[in-house]
């Protein structure tokens, strides 16, 4: 065929034919368009859409597009314009999908534009029908050769035992695919063996459209919900579905509040992308089955063997790999999008293949990365990720930041390479970029078509490796951005007003971004590198770039809150410079916990390196230890904040104690404890969880006292870290103490003092006041040393603690569904205490009471977020949530690798106000251990 004899196509934001001014399936609405099937993101508004009657029908229904806009046409029934004959052939796809075959009178040449299709038969789409065509316009989003699908009634096979165990078991199956296409299919074939089943509202008005249309395989429509616009169907409530039912839905609506009313519920997704290994846990789902609307591999092979194509141009999905491997088969085959060249080693193929093809592209083929800073740190990003070893991670951070002379750079770099992408205090103002905002960003980037958005998320379910998947698939020139262009941006997302201004503002910038840095754009932005660092490697990084003490990198790292400057003070020889000051939390100082009265009084006079006064010299410190949360209360000038110990705001959920801070003189620092306090009576920790990150500032004035659901709070201070301007963590305890009391002679009602004993260091005195403290509603005693320093974040001898011996605070590992009422949510928590020789994490015990249907939903919701792998009913979970935990004893036992077991456990709380860092450890578990 010569280049003079192919129709012309042209890729500008959809597919062109210039000789008839015709767009086959465009992105935005055009005068004359060939519109291949009615899903979403094959259809916009034109002036004029040619179509299949069916798709005609479809469109009208599901877009409210006027009939005089459509130009529905029958199945092979020829049209002649301008020259050209076009026929529509079916496509197999879902019902009404079509292929658009053309043939130019003048010369005879043809072209097949196969849009989305299907070569395996259908339930509810039409047979697939090609014809031969000298130029072949494919869809390749199953493009790779592991994408080959099992036989059809294998594959409908396990939908229906998938069906049947389900129903078996008592539970009702559902069934997630597309609401128009898949549902249909999947509600077809259990009509076909007389299974009934429910449908989403959505599916619902897609099943009506498709009988309206003519698809007379579908049964009489039954409907989840109370009621709706749909006048001949039946509906029936989520929790009033009946024996022997399923339900088909959409896959977003999966956690939608309609599904998550149906109980004791079994979830399938219906996929092609059911292939990719570990597709049930990306989905989330329980079974995930390659029920698919696609031609997988050997279809798209099937497809040529039946075109007999000369030119073939891919589009959608594995273009340029399916392309490349067709071109090793000896075929004249490229991507639409002109990238092919992405898979040789040399430079592009010439222009002339492109336009022997028929195609002009108006964007550059290739994805130059441009030689720049931002370049520089997603190439040291990419190497630590690839490096397994510690000390190699160190080395190659070392080297990197050992080479920014300039001191900004410096410090976004260290800062943003545990993953923050602002400041810890600018991060109060959340650049709120969610999944949904990134989403709609790249949807708007040119060429970027929301089926391919899906296809790409749902492979990879991660947004970092999707927004690199997609710009590589786009025709974009990467610009230059040096790290503070990248930070300047990063702050004016955090002050963007509105998600609209932030979608345009993340759109523009991952526009001008190669791909590997805007998937290094996206990570910061949502957190994590996940390349394996942790704050403690950045600072051994800084202390090797730097020659500097790897303690004294820590320190002031926890004093200036901040690795970007403490990169600066290490970078100029000052790191003793850094001082504590408001609103930068630090870490605060720990206890270390006794058994008994007896050991703690032992621990105090026998220790070595411990401060605390022995009983020969004086009196011991005691202050009792409250069931409440540990929490920093900073203040200086007309501004206050409060933190967690895990460094986090609590501004929020507890602004009237800013409030009352405001009102004490001077600035300060203060650590101290929030407690339940209602009508003059401490209240206890499960009292005080109604108020951890349930409110905002806005609801401030749901905090008063004649509030029936949440409890008012009391802030009692023990120590005293800042004063006016002074660093007081090298003065003594005692010193503290007193300036403590100085500074809040006149405390205001919502901020107390904690009250100190001190008596004789002996066991029977110890325990007595003990016994005294538990009366009063207290969790125990702390001892402290009066001339001991705050050392944060150590658990040292100088403050010891005693409390009742009932609760340990420990991790969850596992998670398990229920059984009953509770079959449908993760209820059974195993949890363990840390081994302080080795650091593992050792299993102690397995508990599932203590804990209404609210929280259990919510934790349901946490651990399927954070689930590390699956087995049938147990998930495996990040350690990152904390229990406490009661028990009625310890004892030995070889259940556990932890050689411990609880006898009859039960959630006391839920801890969110700590981390893994703070639960207990193996070696205190067995010092509770009965005889």
């Amino acid at each position: 065929m010569s280049r003079a004899s192919v129709i012309e196509v042209r890729f500008q934001r959809g597919l062109h034919l210039p000789e008839l001014d015709l767009w086959l399936d465009p992105w935005d609405p055009k005068p004359w368009a060939f519109v291949s099937h009615a899903h979403a993101d094959h259809f916009a508004r034109h002036e004029t859409a040619l179509c299949s009657a069916v798709t005609g029908a479809l469109v009208r229904s599901r877009y409210g597009v006027a009939e005089s806009r459509i130009d529905a046409v029958a199945f092979h029934a020829p049209i002649v314009r301008d020259g050209f004959r076009l026929r529509l052939l079916p496509a197999g796809h879902i019902a009404g999908s079509a292929m658009l075959h053309v043939t130019r009178v003048s010369d005879g040449a043809t072209l097949l534009y196969t849009g989305d299709f299907k070569v395996r038969k259908g339930r509810t789409a039409e047979p697939v029908v090609f014809q031969q065509a000298d130029l072949l316009i494919l869809e390749t989003t199953f493009g790779l050769p592991q994408f080959t699908f099992p036989p059809a009634m294998e594959v409908e096979g396990a939908v229906l035992r998938f069906v049947h165990d389900t129903l078996a078991d008592g539970e009702v199956p559902v069934l997630l695919g597309y609401s128009l296409g898949k549902a249909q299919e999947a509600l077809a074939l259990l009509h076909a063996h007389d299974i009934p089943a429910v449908l989403h509202p959505s599916v619902a008005e897609m099943t009506a459209a498709c009988r309206a249309a003519g698809v007379t395989c579908l049964p009489e429509l039954l409907v989840l919900g109370e009621a709706g616009n749909l006048p001949s169907a039946i509906y029936y409530p989520p929790s009033a579905i009946p024996p022997g039912h399923a339900v088909i839905a959409p896959p977003n609506a999966v956690r939608s509040k309609l599904l998550r009313a149906v109980g004791n519920r079994r979830v399938a997704m219906l996929s092609g992308w059911a292939l990719v290994p570990g597709a049930t846990f990306r989905y989330r789902v329980d079974e995930a089955i390659p029920l698919s609307d696609h031609a997988d591999y050997p279809g798209l092979m099937e497809c040529l063997q039946r075109v007999r194509p000369k030119k073939i141009l891919t589009v959608h999905g594995y273009t340029r790999e399916f392309a490349a491997e067709l071109r090793l088969r000896g075929y004249d085959a490229w991507s639409i999008a002109g990238n092919d060249q992405l898979d040789l080693p040399l430079a592009a193929p010439p222009v002339r293949n492109a336009a022997s093809s028929g195609i002009q592209t108006t964007a550059s083929a290739r994805h130059v990365r441009p030689i720049c800073a931002l370049a520089d740190f997603t190439s040291v990003c990419r190497l630590v990720g690839e490096t397994s070893s510690r000390l190699e991670k160190i080395r190659h951070l070392a080297a990197y930041l050992r080479g920014l002379d300039n001191e900004n750079d410096l410090a976004l770099a260290a800062r943003w390479l545990t993953g923050r992408a602002l400041p810890r205090d600018s991060d109060r103002r959340a650049a709120q970029t969610g999944g949904a905002t990134l989403r709609r960003a790249l949807l708007k980037l040119p060429g970027v078509r929301e089926e391919r958005y899906r296809e790409i998320s749902l492979s990879q379910n991660d947004a970092a490796r999707t927004t690199r998947l997609l710009l590589q698939e786009l025709s974009l020139k990467p610009e230059a951005l040096d790290l503070a262009g990248l930070a300047a941006f990063f702050q004016q997302l955090a002050t963007a007003t509105g998600s609209l201004a932030r979608i345009d503002l993340l759109a523009e910038r991952l526009r001008t971004l190669h791909p590997a840095e805007g998937e290094t754009l996206v990570k910061l932005l949502t957190g994590d590198l996940r390349i394996g660092l942790k704050e403690g490697l950045v600072e051994d990084a800084l202390a090797e770039a730097f020659s500097a003490d790897p303690p004294a990198v820590r320190s002031a790292h926890m004093l200036t809150g901040d690795l970007g400057e403490t990169a600066r003070l290490a970078k100029r020889k000052a790191l003793t410079d850094a001082t504590l000051r408001p609103f930068v939390p630090v870490k605060v100082m720990l206890a270390s916990p006794m058994p008994d009265a007896a050991a703690l009084v032992v621990a105090a006079s026998s220790s070595s390196n411990s401060q605390l006064s022995t009983p020969n010299s004086q009196p011991l410190w005691l202050e009792p230890k409250y069931d409440g949360i540990r929490a920093q209360l900073h203040k200086q000038a007309d501004r206050a904040a409060l933190y967690s110990r895990d460094l986090r705001p609590l501004d929020g959920e507890f602004p009237e104690l800013l409030a009352a801070a405001l009102s004490i003189p001077g600035d300060f620092i203060l650590d101290g404890e929030i407690i339940a306090h209602a009508e003059g009576r401490r209240l206890t920790f499960h009292d005080l969880q109604t108020r951890l990150g349930k409110i905002s500032t806005a609801q401030a004035d749901l905090f008063s006292a004649t509030s029936a659901s949440i409890p008012p709070v009391l802030f009692v201070a023990f120590d005293l870290l800042h004063r006016d301007g002074t660093d007081l963590l090298t003065h003594p305890l005692a010193a503290r103490r007193a300036l403590l009391e100085s500074a809040i002679s006149h405390p205001p009602s919502a901020i107390s003092i904690i009250a100190v004993r001190r008596i004789e260091a002996d066991a029977e005195t110890v325990q007595a006041a003990f016994k005294q403290a538990r009366s009063e509603g207290h969790e125990g005693l702390i001892a402290k040393d009066p001339a001991s320093l705050y050392s944060p974040g150590r658990r040292g001898r100088a403050w010891l603690k005693l409390k009742t011996s009932t609760t340990l605070d420990c991790i969850v590992v596992a998670a398990e569904q229920g059984h009953g009422k509770r079959a449908e949510v993760l209820s059974d928590y195993t949890f363990a205490v840390r081994d302080e020789t080795s650091g593992q994490l050792k299993i102690i015990g397995k508990a599932y009471s203590g804990l209404t249907d609210v929280e259990i939903e919510e934790l349901t919701d946490h651990f399927q977020r954070h689930t590390l792998s699956k087995d049938r009913r147990k998930h495996l979970v990040e350690p990152n949530l904390v229990l406490e935990i009661a028990f009625d004893s310890i004892q030995a036992s070889k259940r556990h690798d932890s050689g411990l077991a609880m006898r009859f456990p039960r959630i006391h709380a839920i801890r969110r106000d700590k981390t893994i860092a703070d639960i207990d450890t193996l070696q205190y578990a067995r010092s509770l251990v009965d005889g």
